[in-house]
């Protein structure tokens, strides 16, 4: 399952980078294991609407029955966040220090 994984997930970077509503996308390696993606949506009808379509969706289907764990933290902000903020607030949100 892992290289059909990687393969939805290299689309869906293709995918993310034609979405209607996006302001920004980055992503972020932690640890040899642990992957982060960052979005900037206009509003959430537009992160929902790529959330929920084509690649993405198929990858994330995937990943629910590969990955030991999968976390999300959503919340609304005026800038683009810097990725420490980002991981402080998932660590935060999960409990981890």
């Amino acid at each position: 399952m892992l290289p059909i994984f990687f393969f939805y997930t290299y689309k869906s970077t293709r995918q993310v980078k034609k979405a209607d509503g996006l302001l920004h996308s980055s992503l972020h390696q932690e640890g040899w294991d642990t992957f982060w993606t960052l979005t900037v949506w206009e509003n959430e009808g537009a992160m929902k609407n790529y959330r929920n379509a084509g690649s993405h969706l198929k990858a994330m289907k995937i990943s629910r029955k590969i990955a030991d764990e999968l976390e999300k933290v959503n919340w609304e902000n005026d800038s683009i966040p810097a990725w420490e903020k980002c991981i402080e607030r998932l660590h935060q949100h999960y409990g981890r220090l």
